[in-house]
């Protein structure tokens, strides 16, 4: 029995990897406020400057690396910590009853899913315009209701003693939810984050009458979203992020360290532009990483690059000469020999690809020339026929 779970968990843990530094830093600020409450004032204030220093960083970086997706999450956070400030301020210690407050909670729910499923674009493009029209109006909405003594909250009870009422605590906990179950599945760096950062703000949220509260859990939120772009940008400049392959810059640097014999193969997704006009991006993103994993499977020991959006660049260290042709033809037929499923697709997809190898010999100065005489023998044949293995 012991054994059984254990295997269970040694197949579940490696699915949760993204999730371990988030929810440590959620438990250690569960801890500390629990034993630690209130905070003195100076390590309030501390925590009030580093959060608003810690988005503005987080801010910085996704301009400068052109990140859309968690800037509004961050811009959320940031509104919401300000404005349950100033309606403390402004109503005093029944801010929690009052209109301002609870549109206010629904306004930052809503918000914070929105941008939670929102696709990953460019920010210096025409869709970041209409996000910021589309924050604004939620504030102008807010302010409206608010001045028109309109409550969003269906609450049966109108005087919980806490921060959230029953309506908000209900929204929070079905956000959260969804956010963790979309989490466990994807296993994104910036999905999990994004979901453990909106717990950290429920939390917030609801012992906002304790400033140490408030102060503490917004600034965990911030942190683990910092920790996350981070971790993202570092991610995406080693890694393509629909397969999690090595891309083109890590195929530069590790191609220095390459041994003196090998083979370098290119791997051609056959009607590439077809596949992407039929099933779009999201779709070929999928349909990319179960290619990916097919050719992972086949073989585990190769060093596997996916420098262009329909070529895959493989080496086999050490190759024996002439080996590497089987290999990678093998790699050819079972692709082809494939079925691969999208959700939405009922029928199953049949995918080809068209692939060259070139052995390194004495006369290659680097892997730059073995890359060029594999790349030309892959355009000789690909002009002719497809679903072929040529060789430099």
């Amino acid at each position: 029995m012991i054994k059984k779970y254990a295997n269970y968990l040694r197949q579940i843990l490696p699915l949760m990897k993204n999730s371990w530094l988030p929810a440590g830093l959620l438990l250690i600020t569960c801890c500390i406020f629990m034993l630690f409450s209130p905070l003195p004032d100076f390590v309030q204030d501390t925590l009030h400057i580093t959060f608003y220093v810690i988005n503005l960083a987080g801010i910085g970086l996704l301009m400068f690396y052109n990140h859309n997706r968690p800037i509004f999450f961050v811009i959320i956070t940031v509104l919401s910590y300000m404005l349950i400030n100033y309606f403390k301020y402004l109503h005093g210690v029944i801010y929690y009853l009052t209109p301002d407050y609870a549109n206010l909670v629904f306004l930052s729910i809503a918000g914070l899913i929105f941008f939670y499923f929102l696709p990953d674009k460019p920010l210096f493009s025409i869709d970041t315009v209409y996000f910021l029209i589309i924050v604004f109006t939620a504030v102008s909405l807010g302010e409206f209701l608010s001045s028109a003594k309109i409550k969003i909250d269906f609450s049966p009870l109108t005087n919980f003693g806490s921060g959230l009422q029953i309506f908000g605590l209900v929204l929070f906990g079905i956000m959260i939810i969804t956010m963790l179950l979309h989490a466990s599945i994807k296993d994104h760096i910036l999905d999990t984050s994004m979901a453990f950062s909106t717990v950290n703000i429920m939390i917030g949220f609801y012992a906002s009458n304790q400033p140490s509260a408030l102060v503490l859990f917004f600034t965990t939120a911030s942190i683990t979203m910092f920790i996350a772009i981070c971790r993202h940008i570092f991610f995406i400049l080693r890694k393509d992020p629909d397969t999690g392959l090595n891309n083109a810059h890590s195929f530069l640097v590790k191609a220095k360290k390459l041994p003196l014999k090998y083979g370098l193969g290119i791997i051609c997704i056959d009607e590439y532009r077809h596949l992407l006009q039929a099933f779009h991006k999201r779709g070929i993103s999928t349909i990319m990483a179960m290619v990916s994993k097919k050719i992972v499977s086949l073989e585990p020991d190769a060093m596997i690059f996916r420098c262009t959006p329909d070529e895959f660049v493989i080496i086999f260290p050490q190759a024996e000469k002439g080996t590497s042709y089987e290999r990678l033809d093998e790699i050819r037929r079972q692709i082809a020999a494939s079925e691969f499923i999208l959700n939405r697709i009922k029928k199953p997809i049949k995918i080809t690809v068209s692939c060259s190898i070139a052995d390194k010999k004495r006369s290659d100065a680097n892997v730059s020339d073995v890359f060029i005489r594999a790349h030309r023998a892959l355009q000789k044949t690909y002009k002719f026929t497809q679903n072929i293995t040529s060789k430099a």
